[in-house]
This record gives C-alpha cells, sequence and structure tokens, in this order.
C-alpha cells in the first residue's frame, strides 16, 4: 500500500464498491419485495411502505414449502457428503502417485464437469425411469453426487498436492500404512481444504434445476423446482416468489459464514510458500 497512488487507490475502492453494489442490488430487491404488500410489489420504492410478512405466510402456508426445504436438506448433505467420500480418495490418488493415463484422467473428469446439463438430462430420465427410481431421494442423491464428484477431485487434488510428501513417509517410517497416514496425517491437513470444497459443492447441488426437475415429483422435489411452479398462466405472485427466494438462500448465507474461516484457509491454500 505505501507504494500505491492515492488515486489508484481511490479508484480500486470505486471499483470494489461497484461491483458489490451489482451483486448486493438483485438479493436486496428481492428481499425488499419479499416484506412489501401486493399493492406496492411494482412501485419500485425501497422505503416509505408498511412491511408485511403475509408473503412468507403463504409460502409457509400448508407445508409444500417446507417438504421442499426438507427435501433440498437431505439432497444436498447427502450428496456433499458422498461426493466428498468418493472423490478425496481419488484426489488422493491423482495427487500422490504417478501413471501413464493420470493426465488423460483428470482431462476426463473435466469434461465430466464441463458436459452442458441438457447432454445429460434425457439418459439421466431414461435411466432412472429404466430402474424404477424416478420421484425418489435416491436418484436425486445420486444425480447430486455426479455433479458434484469431477469438483471435488479437482479441487482437493490440488489441496492434497500442496503437502509434503515427506510427511506422509516419515508416519509409514513409523509403522504407519498408507491409508493410516492418509487419514491420520494427510486429512486433518486438508481439511480447511474440503470445507471450502463443501461449501461450493452445497452452492452447486442446492442450486440445481434441470435435472431435479426431470428426475423428481411432487413429494421430492426441491426449493427451485418448487419456486418455478409458483408461476402460473394468469399470475406470477412475485411476493411469494421474493419471500421464497430469501428462504431459498438463507441456508447457503449461513453456512457460508459458519464455515468462513475455513472456507478463505482452504481457499488460499499454497498461495503462500
Amino acid at each position: 500500500m505505501k507504494h500505491r497512488s492515492v488515486p489508484a487507490i481511490i479508484g480500486t475502492v470505486l471499483v470494489s464498491l461497484a461491483l458489490l453494489a451489482w451483486v448486493f442490488y438483485p438479493l436486496g430487491w428481492v428481499l425488499v419485495s419479499s416484506i412489501k404488500p401486493p399493492s406496492e410489489v411494482f412501485s419500485g420504492a425501497w422505503f416509505g411502505f408498511r412491511p408485511t410478512l403475509e408473503n412468507y405466510a403463504q409460502i409457509l402456508r400448508g407445508g409444500e414449502f417446507l417438504k421442499s426445504f426438507i427435501n433440498s436438506l437431505i439432497v444436498t448433505c447427502c450428496s456433499i457428503v458422498l461426493a466428498l467420500a468418493v472423490g478425496t480418495p481419488a484426489a488422493y490418488g491423482l495427487s500422490r502417485f504417478r501413471y501413464r493415463l493420470g493426465t488423460a484422467t483428470m482431462i476426463f473428469v473435466l469434461m465430466a464437469r464441463m458436459t452442458p446439463p441438457v447432454v445429460l438430462a434425457v439418459p439421466f430420465f431414461l435411466i432412472a425411469r429404466w430402474l424404477g427410481v424416478s420421484n425418489t431421494y435416491l436418484a436425486l442423491v445420486v444425480m447430486g453426487t455426479f455433479l458434484a464428484v469431477p469438483f471435488v477431485i479437482w479441487m482437493m487434488r490440488g489441496f492434497i498436492a500442496e503437502i509434503p510428501a515427506e510427511i506422509e513417509e516419515s508416519a509409514i517410517v513409523e509403522g504407519c500404512s498408507r491409508g493410516e497416514a492418509a487419514l491420520r496425517i494427510v486429512l486433518p491437513l486438508v481439511a480447511p481444504g474440503l470445507a471450502a470444497t463443501a461449501v461450493l459443492c452445497a452452492l452447486l447441488v442446492w442450486n440445481e434445476f434441470l435435472f431435479v426437475l426431470i428426475l423428481s415429483g411432487p413429494q421430492t422435489r426441491t426449493l427451485p423446482v418448487l419456486v418455478n411452479s409458483y408461476v402460473s398462466e394468469r399470475s406470477i405472485p412475485w411476493g411469494a416468489m421474493s419471500a421464497a427466494g430469501v428462504v431459498t438462500v438463507a441456508p447457503l448465507i449461513l453456512f457460508g459464514l459458519l464455515s468462513q474461516k475455513h472456507l478463505v484457509r482452504g481457499l488460499t491454500m499454497g498461495s503462500i510458500k
């Protein structure tokens, strides 16, 4: 900071504030719209109206929203646990062992993540129907795990690579097996990376719409699908949709705040030598 000029610092601050405004303006609009009465939804005013919680009462009435909220929690939590359980050992193997097809394997994993979801939607639907698991938690959890595993492998491979292999070798010399060294030495050291990966995977699975739309039913649909169902040919309840949007993003914000310390440590692992 000592070597930077005052205009450069001011310019950086202004650009940062502009980016923050660009990001938070839609969220603020949704939050304000969720407490507006129906007559004020299209007024465009941020202040000067009487706040109401009727929109929140409307979405919670009947229990359908609560059911979808629980479905989202179940699918997201199970998918994250399975993705970390499958992807972390794979990332460890790709990081610690060198073999001829290692690069090709990583490219294959990357292709699985970069494939457009619409390409995989029909195969997922046909497989789920053939196995008889449509409209079940199993199909949604498998879907979420499939989406998150490539991301886990790429993230955790980089985190594990930052841990010197000599630490494991010392543990093996002391009598630990390769698996024990990985569990007792490497895993605690990459815990911040696991937290960061879990947060990003939660964002990915929680917000998934297309796959959930084709694989779920009235009893298993998650919040993104439910909120979309509010739109009808006759009307669009903007207030109720705004309230549903606030409740939908709230758990992710809370999860991010609770894991903020580990998230920052995980995302900055290896940045300083």
